[in-house]
């Protein structure tokens, strides 16, 4: 879940496991600027889902990048999203800054 106005997001992971190897992971950079990871407050993200199936998931990642310091390109997201899961797809389109859709296996 992106919060533009605080310039963070939120991610939810399906393990306890998965999100401690995110948060002790090496610096990350994207250009020349570290992004920084942490465990949030809350438990779980409320998004919208299939009404009739609760627990159906999305498999898609929407991506805003404000302010861009080089040209963002499909290779550049690839190796970004490659290491979490086997990216499928990726669509990049402009819409306030740039925007992607990674789509990864369901």
């Amino acid at each position: 879940m992106m919060m533009p106005f605080k310039r963070q997001a939120l991610v939810e992971f399906d393990s306890v496991e998965s999100a401690e190897r995110c948060v002790s992971s090496e610096a990350v950079c994207i250009g020349e600027q570290q992004a920084f990871f942490n465990f949030s407050t809350s438990q779980r993200i409320t998004r919208p889902t299939n009404a009739d199936d609760p627990t159906s998931g999305n498999k898609v990642l929407l991506l805003s990048i404000q302010n861009p310091l080089y040209p963002i390109t499909t290779d550049v997201l690839y190796t970004v999203c490659n290491p979490v899961s086997n990216v499928q797809r990726i669509v990049i389109f402009k819409r306030n800054g740039i925007q992607a859709m990674v789509e990864y296996p369901g």
